[in-house]
């Protein structure tokens, strides 16, 4: 069995894919395995693939017709053997050493996730030397939950945004979990981790920096159309469903009240500014906060209140 299974979605990747896969290669894991998912790409990234698995006995290469992100990781889910797993942006680095430092706190603390801080580069934002602006994200204070000992609002806190390339997973605390293909511009790493806290029984936060993020216009984490922004929009009533699940999960009666006030705050300036980062006519205005109301109906509080938190 391989120690950690890397997944990584490539689409039209053909100038990023190899930086990306030599950041792995060079962590130096015995048994690490890189699956990479060819998502119907239509420059040489099909080739290049093929090209890394000649070189590299453990790169293994899947292709797919285009079916965005989401089936992508699926399909490396499917075929991970991997004790753990990590993900891995097909324009991303890790940092040398990221790996074995994740996977020696795993095994130390005998979590079933470990999360780590990241550092984001938005590559429209060019400095006049040429480098990318660094979107910062405060780092926080190393923490663990373990299930019954509550501590949820403070990690998710702390361990800051809710990615799945910041964070090594147990593959069998993963077992069955599949990331919800509704969510194709975005909010499926949210989804998708919320759902896993459902499942798993501890969880560790390191405030380290082993991962570069690059966000580029055509990135899922963006949405600058209509067509993207309302992908968003249908992603809100899933998000609630595990946010809220999750919650429930980890905290009693009194932690639940103020942590769901939270992620419903969170949830309501997410989409502000969605909305305001799209120029959103009003009609899809509407369509939007008519949705994120409906989203929360079933769990406590209302969308006023819910205003009045953000």
């Amino acid at each position: 069995m391989a120690k950690i299974s890397v997944i990584l979605p490539a689409y039209n990747a053909e100038k990023t894919l190899c930086t990306a896969v030599e950041s792995i290669l060079s962590q130096q894991v015995p048994g690490m395995e890189i699956i990479i998912v060819n998502d119907g790409s239509a420059d040489g990234t099909a080739r290049l693939c093929h090209v890394l698995a000649s070189e590299n006995d453990c790169i293994h290469v899947i292709t797919q017709k285009n079916a965005g992100i989401c089936a992508a990781r699926n399909r490396g889910l499917e075929a991970a053997g991997g004790e753990f797993i990590a993900f891995c942006d097909d324009d991303d680095l890790f940092w040398q050493g990221a790996l074995k430092l994740l996977l020696q706190t795993a095994e130390d603390s005998h979590a079933d996730i470990v999360r780590h801080a990241i550092r984001s580069h938005i590559i429209s934002w060019v400095r006049p030397d040429g480098t990318f602006a660094e979107q910062r994200h405060p780092t926080g204070q190393p923490c663990t939950i373990e299930l019954g000992k509550g501590g949820y609002g403070a990690f998710l806190e702390n361990s800051g945004p809710q990615f799945v390339w910041n964070a090594l997973y147990r593959r069998t605390a993963l077992l069955g979990l599949r990331f919800n293909e509704r969510c194709s511009y975005g909010l499926e790493d949210f989804v998708f981790n919320a759902a896993a806290y459902r499942r798993v029984g501890k969880a560790v936060y390191i405030p380290q920096v082993v991962y570069r993020h690059f966000e580029s216009a055509q990135s899922t984490s963006c949405a600058h159309t209509a067509q993207a922004l309302l992908g968003r929009i249908r992603a809100l009533e899933p998000w609630m469903e595990a946010e809220f699940h999750a919650a429930q999960r980890w905290c009693g009666p009194e932690e639940l009240q103020a942590v769901w006030k939270d992620r419903r705050a969170q949830a309501v300036t997410f989409l502000m500014h969605q909305l305001r980062d799209a120029h959103a006519p009003g009609v899809l205005r509407r369509k939007a906060w008519r949705t994120l109301r409906e989203a929360l109906a079933p769990y406590p509080g209302s969308l006023l209140d819910t205003l009045h938190d953000a």
